[in-house]
């Protein structure tokens, strides 16, 4: 009886470490942010982290290629230092909602005996005059001292957030917006020009573009594949086409529109011979996922 208590207790105990090494979860507000995006809010769930229970969160942040790299907020002046982290780096809990913890810009604290205020991502990181140069950051939560931030060290990319580009930046594939959900209006491009070394080459020289998309499941299976579209010339050179996944067409029996994680796009054309006869190429699959948006 006693053994077995005592390994009752090694497995509750191996679950509640497993637990609290668990990665926050995050939304932004706005979904989708570049560096100069101002009123963003960022809110952390922490259940299940090394910092679950505090009253007191603080983020530590950095941007890859900066230097120094870690946000303005977790210093106050001098060099950042992981011992002596920054009072206007708490974040402010959720009224209601223990776990939960917000970072709002506009953002106003003192620093260094100044009252500044941080307006967008570009600033936060000491940047706001060259916005380009911070691309991502990552970030982790931990306690104030330090002692509590679970499997993360100051520099991975776990938890990270990607922002867009300040300028169009040309891709052989792309989708706008970059980052959707199921319910989203869709455009998808294809640029030739950047056709990849993989591709059959034909498809650089095809005539009457067209597009076809599937929806898929979490497992990878195909719900629903559309009829071909057309595509239209943009200024940009590249082959473009709009879609709304619940106008697709029909879903099989027992399935739905809420059971769709992924989506799929393949381009087609036709690649004419001199007796007029021609050849159907296409593009391989591109595949993205879509994002579940609160």
């Amino acid at each position: 009886m006693r053994q077995i208590i005592i390994l009752s207790i090694m497995i509750f105990g191996t679950f509640v470490l497993k637990a609290q090494d668990a990665l926050p979860k995050f939304t932004v507000t706005p979904s989708e942010i570049d560096a100069l995006t101002e009123n963003v809010v960022i809110e952390f769930d922490v259940t299940g982290t090394a910092v679950a229970g505090l009253t007191d969160v603080y983020i530590w942040s950095w941007a890859p290629g900066l230097s120094p790299s870690e946000m303005l907020l977790c210093y106050d002046q001098g060099s950042p230092s992981w011992g002596s982290i920054s009072q206007n780096a708490k974040l402010d809990p959720v009224p209601g909602q223990p776990n939960k913890f917000r970072l709002t810009l506009p953002k106003t604290v003192t620093r260094a005996g100044v009252e500044v205020t941080f307006n967008n991502v570009a600033e936060l990181f000491g940047v706001g005059d060259t916005p380009g140069k911070i691309k991502e950051f990552g970030f982790l939560l931990r306690s104030q001292d330090g002692s509590s931030e679970g499997k993360q060290t100051p520099g991975d990319m776990k938890t990270s957030i990607t922002l867009l580009p300040l300028e169009f930046e040309s891709s052989y594939f792309r989708t706008f917006p970059a980052k959707v959900s199921s319910k989203d209006v869709i455009t998808a491009y294809l640029n030739l020009s950047l056709i990849e070394s993989s591709e059959d080459q034909k498809l650089a020289v095809a005539d009457e573009i067209t597009a076809k998309v599937s929806l898929l499941d979490e497992n990878g299976t195909v719900l629903l594949t559309s009829e071909s579209m057309e595509t239209t010339f943009t200024n940009e050179e590249e082959y473009a086409f709009s879609f709304l996944t619940n106008m697709l067409g029909e879903f099989p029996e027992g399935s739905s529109l809420d059971d769709v994680t992924k989506c799929q796009v393949v381009f087609s054309g036709k690649v004419y011979n001199q007796d007029g006869t021609f050849e159907t190429v296409s593009s391989k699959a591109f595949e993205f996922d879509f994002q579940d948006y609160e």
